[in-house]
């Protein structure tokens, strides 16, 4: 899954603003999930001296600091919105790291990041990451699992890092605001597309992954249902160009459009001047998408 991204290098260090694919490493970052056990719970507090006591009823060494006593059996406070719910766990000596899976803009929106007369608010989505043995990572990338990204090689991670698109959980924009200096890598611009990529083939069964895969069966069945020749694979190829280029002008065109008009509403850009080689490019782009569109629709039509 690796081909396209080059030698490298994968990975960045963080810039000022956080983006989709910084990698957090911060010790409240846990795989939280909730299950029908979860229960909302009252406390507070505990002081140092009836920590101590406590810990003796429990059996426990608890350190002579206060403590946070939370239970079910406490009535809960309206503002204070504690729940019981599950975690994963990790070895004592791993710190829990998770990559923001939230997209760019909608993280700049919620850390309030280039805005004005806005506050930081709502929350942003993650992934955790774990590590793997050296054979399951190898298979990760020679199988695509569309709910598991395995991480390239860096000083800065664990070796066979994995991204777990399937344990995605949310943290407050504040606490992500707080923690900006948490970041320890960036990803590159090669290798957040790839993540992109894989994040919308999972969770939306969206984009070059997933129709990369529909494509190849739709060749199977062009062959019978069998091993795919050459013309049908042909075909297939055919079909992905379309959908590739349908998809440039979206993630390409259509965010140069974005930014342009965020640089005229934002920071008083002239609209007159930025618009005409954007409208250019789309209609370039729409004319070339609206031919071999054409072209492939009329090679299907000959084989069926």
């Amino acid at each position: 899954m690796f081909e396209d991204l080059g030698e490298g290098p994968h990975y960045a260090d963080p810039a000022t603003d956080v983006v989709f694919g910084d990698i957090f490493e911060a010790p409240f970052l846990r795989d939280v999930y909730v299950r029908d056990s979860t229960a909302l719970m009252g406390g507070g507090t505990l002081r140092a001296n009836l920590a101590l006591r406590l810990g003796k009823w429990m059996g426990e060494q608890l350190p002579e600091e206060d403590i946070g006593l939370y239970s079910p059996a406490l009535t809960p406070k309206p503002g204070a919105r504690f729940a019981l719910a599950q975690a994963t766990f990790l070895p004592a000596d791993e710190t829990p790291r998770a990559i923001l899976i939230s997209d760019s803009c909608l993280t700049a929106t919620a850390l309030v990041q280039g805005r004005t007369k806005r506050s930081v608010g709502g929350r942003l989505l993650f992934a955790p990451l774990s590590v793997v043995e050296p054979e399951q990572w190898d298979m990760l990338v020679r199988s695509e699992d569309f709910a598991r990204f395995p991480l390239p090689v860096d000083e800065r991670l664990p070796e066979c890092s994995v991204a777990e698109l399937g344990s995605c959980f949310m943290v407050d924009a504040r606490d992500v605001k707080e923690h900006v200096h948490n970041r320890i890598v960036s990803l590159s611009a090669p290798l957040a597309e790839e993540l992109e990529m894989h994040w919308s083939a999972y969770a939306a069964r969206l984009g070059p992954r997933a129709y990369g895969r529909n494509t190849l069966k739709l060749a199977s069945l062009l062959s019978g249902g069998g091993k795919p020749g050459d013309d049908e694979q042909d075909l297939a190829d055919a079909v992905a160009d379309v959908l590739d280029l349908a998809r440039f002008i979206e993630a390409q065109d259509l965010e140069d459009v974005s930014a342009a008009e965020e640089d005229v509403r934002l920071s008083g850009g002239d609209a007159a001047q930025l618009t005409p080689p954007l409208v250019e490019n789309i209609i370039e782009h729409l004319r070339e998408l609206s031919d071999q569109a054409a072209a492939a629709a009329d090679c299907l039509s000959a084989r069926a």
